[in-house]
């Protein structure tokens, strides 16, 4: 009887793979970071305090093309869902200018809550996030249920977000 070395390496890689497939814990959603957010036009909200309603936090700046392009669809989102307690909470990237911020704002028509992200702390506390758009659509129970780096379909998100209120 002559023994297979590939044959029995291939059955040792299989074996170890499924091996680590189940017996590996299960992560689960992780939560969203309690964080304290100070809009730009100074009203303060605590995450903690929105548990209970699904919110989208949006990273965002003022010169990524593909955020002011979905500030549009964003807009839509506010106005259908947040009668129903949806929020949607804008991230300017801490390399943005106020200014630049608020003029957007007014130009764009945004009708939901705008912060600045000065010194990076809302960033670091959602993973490091360094790309725009980043989208983070977090669950009542304040877990992570979708994390979405660039541009977002809309009709997806909504359909998420029915089904989270």
């Amino acid at each position: 009887m002559k023994l297979d070395i590939k044959a029995l390496l291939i059955l040792a890689v299989i074996v170890g793979a499924a091996a680590l497939f189940f017996f590996m814990p299960s992560k689960g959603l992780q939560a969203a970071p309690n964080a304290e957010i100070t809009t730009i036009d100074g009203n303060k909200i605590a995450t903690e305090q929105l548990k209970g309603k699904p919110y989208l936090a949006v990273f965002w700046a003022t010169s990524c093309s593909g955020c002011v392009k979905e500030i549009p669809q964003l807009v839509e989102l506010q106005k259908e869902f947040g009668k129903d307690g949806f929020k949607i909470l804008a991230i300017a990237m801490e390399y943005d200018e106020l200014p630049l911020i608020q003029t957007m704002r007014e130009q764009k028509g945004m009708n939901y809550d705008i912060t600045w992200d000065q010194g990076g702390v809302l960033a670091k506390a959602f993973g490091g996030v360094r790309v725009t758009p980043t989208n983070f659509l977090v669950s009542g129970d304040g877990k992570i249920v979708m994390q979405q780096l660039g541009d977002f379909k809309v009709d997806d998100m909504r359909e998420r977000i029915k089904t989270l209120l």
